[in-house]
């Protein structure tokens, strides 16, 4: 998974589950994608960042590394 997004769903009170029902994913699917076990897509990163509401560039909040 993703810290810095990890990070933000906390800051949201937002479980991964939750994301996916407000993406209108299958939580199964959604988890898949972000621990790395199927393909997320461009499409896919900006809709989580969208739903997020987040000012965050992609490249931060899916790093594998925590931002400082």
């Amino acid at each position: 998974m993703y810290p810095n997004l990890n990070a933000e769903l906390s800051r949201r009170n937002l479980t991964v589950e939750k994301l996916a029902l407000l993406m209108g994913m299958t939580y199964n699917t959604l988890r898949l994608k972000l621990k790395g076990e199927r393909r997320l897509t461009f499409a896919e990163a900006l809709l989580i960042k969208q739903t997020l509401n987040v000012n965050i560039p992609l490249e931060v909040l899916f790093s594998q590394e925590i931002a400082s």
